[in-house]
């Protein structure tokens, strides 16, 4: 019912239901399920994941619930171990649904950005996903709100270069899947005007993220602190992108 939306039994059973502890239920379970995703391949799995997942982002979006859901901390932390998970081949959708669920939750509760602002493996983990969401506008559009807010915590001048140079590395490496998302953008001029602020906000923060490393790549190497080589052809192409992509 809740992944259909079957208004009149959500009605009727939900909030008796979520006094019975639904909300807790399903995160024991998708802890439960992620936990296993570490060790244990099964193909079954992956479906009862998405169903899971996609059961809690039903809940987030019903405004009698969504804060039980969007404040729970636990929930937010499994979420962004999901969209970290290496190998999204397998996984890929389920990371999706994680994606657009921390983005309802940073939309409700906007202090947990402050949690995953040096995240650079999460970083890494949202940019993954836009090929597992190419046919999905609205999940495209979540993943950008989410690096949006990540990316303005990030104060590149204050970092030490070895920081700095994980986080551009994890740019540079993903520069095909940002331009072909940048691309796929282009090609659809129905992206609501927040989805453009934040699409802007991003390309403009990654701009000024890279050209700090420019700044100080030369004494990093010079003291050995460039623990991340960076290829500078791809580091050229990513800030030739966001330049031609800024509106």
């Amino acid at each position: 019912a809740i992944l259909e939306s079957q208004q009149i039994i959500l009605d009727d059973l939900l909030p008796s239901m979520m006094k019975l502890g639904l909300a807790s239920i399903l995160i024991n379970l998708l802890t439960f399920e992620i936990s296993k995703l570490k060790n244990d391949r099964t193909p079954e799995r992956y479906s009862i994941l998405d169903l899971i997942l996609r059961a809690i982002e039903g809940l987030s979006v019903i405004d009698e619930h969504s804060q039980e859901i969007c404040s729970n901390k636990e929930l937010f932390h499994l979420l962004c171990d999901l969209v970290k998970f290496p190998d999204k081949v397998e996984v890929g959708n389920c990371c999706v649904t994680a994606a657009v669920l921390i983005a309802n939750i940073l939309s409700d509760v906007a202090d947990c950005v402050s949690e995953i602002s040096q995240d650079w493996r999460l970083l890494g983990g949202l940019l993954d996903i836009f090929p597992f969401a190419s046919d999905d506008l609205e999940a495209r559009n979540a993943v950008w709100n989410v690096l949006a807010r990540i990316l303005v915590r990030i104060h590149e001048t204050e970092m030490n270069s070895s920081s700095l140079c994980q986080f551009v590395s994890v740019l540079v490496r993903r520069i095909d899947l940002i331009e072909d998302e940048l691309l796929n953008q282009q090609c659809v001029d129905s992206s609501p005007v927040s989805t453009t602020d934040a699409r802007n906000t991003s390309l403009m923060r990654i701009t000024s993220i890279v050209n700090q490393w420019t700044t100080v790549k030369e004494d990093a190497e010079n003291n050995g602190n460039a623990e991340v080589l960076v290829n500078e052809t791809d580091l050229k192409k990513l800030l030739d992108c966001c330049h031609k992509f800024s509106k």
